[in-house]
């Protein structure tokens, strides 16, 4: 470009060379030599550097589908093939935990319930992640 001045070389990545002009502010050029130099190390060590946001989807479309004097049974939409859920009930009147439970398919029954409040959790598990829990309340009466 004429009048800005000489051309400051900078690092190749993949065969193409960056250049920067000296009408560029310097702190600008250091972050920018930074980052190429450390997207060009990481590609020499076979990592990627690229921050690609993976998420396990939540839940959906959580439906009651039935109810006993002692059981509910809940459905929900598919989050994606493969999958699997884990679900769990807390009741309000002790604390009482249920524990774990793991399943394939996007229906629960949660039976053996004594009367009382309970709220009831559903996650999905995509392999190492997990996404949000999803709580839903309801109660079997006395």
């Amino acid at each position: 470009m004429p009048g800005a001045g000489p051309a400051i070389p900078c690092l190749a990545a993949e065969g193409i060379a960056f250049t920067f002009l000296n009408t560029i502010p310097t702190m600008f050029k250091l972050l920018v030599l930074i980052s190429l130099f450390q997207l060009q190390v990481n590609h020499f060590q076979g990592t990627e550097t690229t921050q690609i946001a993976l998420s396990c989807p939540a839940v959906s479309n959580l439906q009651k589908t039935g109810q006993t004097s002692d059981s509910f049974t809940f459905s929900w939409s598919v989050a994606s093939p493969g999958v699997q859920y884990k679900v769990w009930y807390v009741r309000a009147e002790d604390g009482a935990f249920s524990g774990y439970f793991y399943t394939n398919n996007p229906a629960y029954c949660f039976s053996g319930l004594s009367a009382g409040h309970y709220t009831f959790y559903f996650q999905v598990l995509c392999g190492s992640e997990s996404s949000e829990y999803i709580g839903i309340e309801d109660c079997i009466p006395a």
